[in-house]
Formats: structure tokens, sequence, C-alpha cells
């Protein structure tokens, strides 16, 4: 009796150490998408709809594609890789033409666009139409489009273990100066240009509200601004963006108005030399802090960290305007 009692514990045994190998192969879900600090009901609303319409069975049927196609692919890497295309679907869906900056993310993407019933599925519970993928043959290099990219991002998201895969953020301080000038002078301008109108979900709303966001902080010159907020997952730095970098783009603004040493190309603006200095520190101190966060809480900090290749280039032989 006893003989047979240890030979079924051992098989047993051996039958759950299976289960749980093959558990750890499988990915788990990626995590649900989480508003901002700042964001108001509409922008709620959007973030809940997304949830709500990001079933199961996309990750489930798309990932088999994936063991099928590279078995060898880690399950954390799978879940970093559905964890970013889910932020930049959710920015795409109020941002018009946002381009696709990751290989790596742009690879799923094509993996759930071909699952063409799913993919409209989703999209049609999300917003209501399709979100759209614009193919391009060559990569380009996109500095005007990146930094756009990296202020939605850095203001929606915090940078975690995920955010590696985009390469490294804040690499265009020209451009993205440029942009807080016209958040500043011109949101409505931008929100005509850019944002998206859907019937089915506040989009536009959202995109106001970010603008109304971003225009607060930069009337206000608070040094708490500059610093970073903790979350759950790791930093958001959307306040730090627009604390650091709004200085040039401010004084660039405030010296045209007087003309005042104002050169008229946008960018350059006659001050001190400890001014400039000091400036390009804050964003230098800045651009450090989010590319080389790492927490080591997630098995995806083992991936490579900067994402490799040119950051502001789009997703290489893939995509350029990636979204509607």
């Amino acid at each position: 009796m006893g003989g047979w009692m240890l030979t079924v514990a051992v098989v047993f045994l051996i039958y759950a150490l299976i289960m749980k190998s093959n558990r750890l192969k499988r990915p788990r879900r990626s995590p649900k998408l989480s508003p901002p600090i700042w964001a108001d009901g509409a922008t709620k609303q959007l973030f809940k709809q997304f949830n709500q319409a990001w079933t199961n069975e996309i990750e489930k049927v798309v990932n088999e594609r994936y063991r099928i196609q590279d078995g060898s692919l880690p399950p954390y890497e799978i879940q970093a890789r559905w964890y970013e295309l889910k932020k930049f679907l959710l920015l795409a869906s109020f941002s018009k033409g946002l381009p696709m900056f990751s290989q790596k993310v742009d690879d799923i993407w094509h993996l759930f666009l071909e699952e063409d019933t799913l993919y409209q599925k989703f999209c049609t519970e999300f917003i209501g139409e399709r979100i759209e993928h614009h193919p391009h043959g060559q990569p380009k290099h996109l500095p005007a489009e990146r930094a756009w990219f990296d202020i939605l991002y850095l203001s929606f998201f915090p940078i975690s273990d995920y955010s590696h895969l985009w390469g490294d953020f804040l690499q265009e301080r020209e451009e993205h100066e440029r942009w807080m000038q016209q958040i500043r002078s011109q949101s409505a301008q931008l929100k005509s240009e850019l944002g998206k109108l859907r019937a089915a979900a506040p989009t536009l709303e959202t995109m106001d509200a970010f603008l109304t966001f971003a225009e607060d902080l930069m009337e206000r010159k608070d040094d708490k601004l500059t610093q970073r907020v903790q979350q759950p997952e790791g930093y958001w730095y959307g306040a730090a963006l627009f604390g650091v970098g709004t200085y040039g783009a401010i004084e660039i603004e405030e010296r045209k108005s007087k003309h005042d040493g104002y050169n008229g190309d946008g960018i350059g603006y006659a001050g001190s030399a400890d001014q400039d200095k000091q400036q390009n520190e804050n964003w230098y101190d800045l651009a450090s802090d989010v590319n080389e966060y790492q927490s080591g809480s997630n098995a995806t900090t083992q991936s490579t960290h900067s994402g490799g290749g040119c950051s502001s280039c789009s997703s290489c032989s893939s995509c350029s305007g990636c979204s509607s």
C-alpha cells in the first residue's frame, strides 16, 4: 500500500512540475492601462473603453502565432511588447498620424493585424473604427514626430521596465521646444491638426485635456515640477518634462515678443552663457534619468535597455505613420 501511494505521489509531483513549467513558458497577460494622474473624466473614459475592448483572446491567439514564428522569445519579452503596443494604440487613438518607433512593438502589431476579425472587433469596441497601419519601404528619420511621441508618452505613462523598447527618449531637444512653443501659444491649432474626433470615444476631449494639462504646467515656474513622480510600476516624468523642457521655449517666446535678441529661427535666443549652460544641464539630467531607469523589479530588465538603432527613426522597414 505504501509503495502504491508513493508512486501516486511521485506521478502527481511530476505532473505538477510539468504544469508549472508550462505556465512559466506562457506569457502572462499584459497589464491594463492606467490613466495619468492628471486625467479628467473624458481621459479616464477613453482608458476604460480601451481596457474593456482588450480581451484575453487577443493575446492568447496572437501569442500562438509568436510561438510558431519564434518559439525562443521569452514570455516576459512578449508581455513587454504587448504592453507597449497597448500604450501606442491608446495614443494613436487620439493623435493623428502617430509614427511607430519600435521595430519590436511593430512586429507584434503586424501579428495582431493578421488576426483581422480580432483586430477589427477591438478597434470598433474601443473607438468605433479601425486604427490603421500605413507601412513604408525604408526607415525614416522623423525628429519632430519622435519629439511629439516622447511628449505624449511621458505625459500619459510612467517610465518602467518595459519602456526600453522605444529606445532613448528626449534626444531631439530643439524639436521638443518647438512643440512646447506650439502647445503654449497655438493649442487650438494643434487640437485641430492632430486631434481625432470619434463619435464612439472621447478622443478629441482627451487631446484637449492633455493640451490643457500641458499649458497649465508651462504657466507655472516651480522647481518642484522638475521632479519625477513615483508610480507603482516606475516613475512618471510628465511634470518634469514640462518643468525642465519649457524654460527654453518660454524664453524664446518672451524674447520674440520683446524683440530682444531673437534671431527669428524659432530656436536660438540671446541668453546669458550661464543660463544656457544651466538649461542644457537640466535637460541632459532629465534625459539621462529617463533613459537610465532600471528598477530591477521586472524580468523585462533582462532585455537590451536602449532598444538599439535610431530612436528618432520610424520602425525600420515597417511603418512611418502607423495610425489613422
